[in-house]
């Protein structure tokens, strides 16, 4: 029975956390790195003309967006997630990927 019960309560905790924290691994990245990634993240996706939002390092709907549009034009896999790996293809990768917003 308490098996059960701590089975459910985990289950119900995926579906009312954060959809991020859900889907997307973050590697047992501390927090600070992570919120660094995401704003150096959001930074790139604007100068590389998609939409990111606002550059708060807290990666919301928007972001999300935008980093799926990239990786869908750069032809990565794509998630939606912030990883060590997403920033440096936007600033290491060749040729660079443009999204069309303004730049």
């Amino acid at each position: 029975m308490i098996r059960t019960l701590t089975a459910a309560a985990l289950g119900l905790a995926a579906f009312t956390g954060p959809a991020l924290a859900a889907t997307c691994d973050t590697r047992g990245m501390p927090a600070e790195m992570y919120t660094s990634y995401a704003r150096d993240i959001q930074q790139q996706l604007t100068e590389h003309g998609f939409r990111a939002g606002p550059i708060d390092g807290k990666p919301g709907k928007q972001t999300q967006s935008a980093i799926r549009a990239y990786q869908k034009a750069a032809k990565l896999p794509v998630d939606g997630c912030v990883s060590k790996e997403l920033a440096d293809h936007l600033h290491f990768a060749q040729p660079k990927v443009y999204g069309g917003a303004k730049r």
